[in-house]
């Protein structure tokens, strides 16, 4: 499989310099595969890469889903965050090292087919893309819940401000425009979507800087310190209590809790890869994007998460809460408690939000339309979805993945709604089986090298640390986490929980066995 569409392996004498386009690609390719392979455009810019890439961590589980982790206590937090994001960077440099060696369609989806087997290429890339669509769905209905932030300012308004109230009351057709505006961004070359991530980006990154420097001026001025890092509150509260030894309560809250929240809160940091077969001068451009990222990673994540300990104690009864609307971000409980007057910066804020959501719900298409390519390319779907119009656009397979957002339309009926839920949960931990299939691709993609006898020196782009043993600790480590979600069930077993936790690895496995039976091929194909 090393050798399909040689012009995009960089193993030959003329490296691969990113103008080729995949039209180029098609007299390398036996003729009977012609109608799997898409045909999309090296179209995306170092400029776009570099800020997808930041987009891809800088969104709604930073802005929201801090919040889960900072009862755990600082050092817990911290160590946490620290520990996950080492994890990351790691499962981002194998990555890179394949996609620069393939960078093909959605490469990090067509890995697990060529290094693994086609039955759990199927059954894994199958549930991501259905988890980048039901995701979308879920992101309507936030989109419209954070919209109506403002309907209580329009009912005090003239003319125009009722209308925009009354605009507001009809969801469903709020939410269908919404859909609609997306759809139609991604039914665009892709350009314009790289186009789009970097304005948005731009907005993010800017709150982002804006708020570290208000925070530490606020530390600074109030002479706070390290006044939550006591005795009493360094350790954080234990928010999982299940047993009664005190010692084996904190292990359970930080492995279900303080790990498995620190893993979500990063989910899609990976998804930069969905884009190799689109990026222009790949070989320069996804490796210069991969070298930032752990620069990214310490500003966006850790900083702010130490900011944030330094501002919020762990036992604040804003984090423990149930409340889930703006006011239980992290970011404005900290500068509430620092003895700021929101005002005009709760707007600002709910502004951000507002736009990260539209940001994650364009990129739950794009990147979902991209993982389906990968299985037309393999063969595993329907070649209709493979087929591009103008400058390479995807259209069928970017309407099939948008069209199951409007889910949100209809996930109020009863009926509906009960299989809404079964998705949502499905895809709950579709991310963490991803990252654990990338790690074990390349494991084998290692031994594919040696075996084939290409040295791992000549790959174009090669990670300056120990990756095979590295890959095998971060293998260990997913598979403790994925084990780990739902063990709260073994003292509260509660159905909806054990589902949600373990649902997606239940039907991957089950999946993939009955593939493998079904289509007499082993979970683990010969190197």
């Amino acid at each position: 499989m090393l050798d399909e569409c040689s012009p995009l392996v960089p193993n030959t004498s003329t490296p691969f310099n990113g103008s080729m386009t995949s039209d180029d690609c098609d007299s390398k390719i036996p003729q009977d595969h012609l109608p799997l392979h898409a045909h999309t455009k090296r179209l995306l810019t170092s400029r776009h890469v570099s800020m997808i890439s930041i987009g891809g961590i800088i969104g709604t589980g930073l802005f929201m889903g801090i919040r889960q982790t900072l009862p755990n206590g600082p050092i817990i937090s911290l160590a946490s965050y620290i520990y996950i994001a080492t994890l990351c960077f790691y499962i981002i440099q194998a990555v890179a090292e394949m996609a620069c060696y393939m960078p093909v369609n959605g490469s990090l989806c067509q890995f697990q087919f060529k290094f693994i087997s086609n039955p759990i290429g199927v059954m894994n890339n199958f549930v991501y893309w259905l988890s980048w669509s039901i995701t979308l769905a879920l992101e309507l209905s936030l989109i419209y819940e954070v919209l109506t932030f403002w309907s209580d300012d329009a009912s005090s308004g003239g003319n125009f401000k009722r209308l925009i109230l009354l605009v507001l009351e009809n969801k469903p057709l709020v939410i269908l425009f919404i859909w609609c505006m997306l759809t139609g961004a991604n039914l665009l070359p892709v350009n314009y979507y790289g186009e789009i991530e970097f304005f948005v980006t731009s907005v993010k990154v800017g709150f982002i800087i804006s708020w570290i420097c208000l925070s530490i001026a606020l530390i600074l001025q109030k002479g706070n310190g390290f006044r939550y890092w006591n005795k009493e509150l360094v350790w954080g509260v234990d928010t999982i209590d299940v047993v009664k030894n005190p010692l084996g309560n904190k292990i359970i809250n930080i492995l279900s809790s303080s790990l498995v929240s620190s893993c979500f809160t990063f989910q899609s940091i990976e998804s930069v890869a969905l884009c190799s077969g689109e990026i222009h001068n790949i070989h320069y451009t996804l490796p210069k994007s991969i070298k930032y990222i752990v620069l990214r990673i310490v500003i966006f994540y850790i900083l702010t998460l130490f900011l944030l300990t330094l501002m919020i104690p762990s036992n604040d009864q804003a984090l423990l809460g149930k409340d889930d609307q703006i006011f239980s971000s992290p970011f404005l409980i900290g500068l509430i408690n620092c003895g700021m007057n929101l005002g005009i910066v709760l707007s600002i804020f709910n502004l951000v939000i507002l736009v990260s959501m539209l940001s994650a719900a364009n990129s739950n298409i794009y990147f979902g339309s991209r993982c389906l390519l990968s299985m037309v390319e393999e063969g595993y779907f329907w070649s209709i979805f493979g087929k591009t119009v103008y400058k390479g656009v995807p259209v069928y397979s970017i309407l099939l993945t948008s069209s199951i957002g409007l889910l949100s339309l209809v996930s109020e009926l009863k009926g509906i709604n009960t299989f809404y839920k079964l998705l949502i949960n499905l895809s709950a931990t579709a991310g963490l089986l991803m990252w654990l299939f990338i790690l074990i691709s390349y494991l084998r993609f290692r031994k594919s090298l040696e075996r084939n006898g290409e040295s791992y020196q000549s790959l174009v782009y090669k990670s300056p640390f120990p990756m095979v043993p590295l890959s095998k600790w971060a293998i260990s480590s997913i598979c403790v986490i994925i084990l780990s979600n739902g063990m709260v069930n073994f003292w509260n077993f509660q159905w909806d929980s054990f589902l949600s936790c373990y649902l997606t690895l239940i039907i991957v496995v089950i999946g993939s066995v009955l593939l493998s039976i079904k289509w007499h091929q082993p979970l683990f194909k010969s190197l």
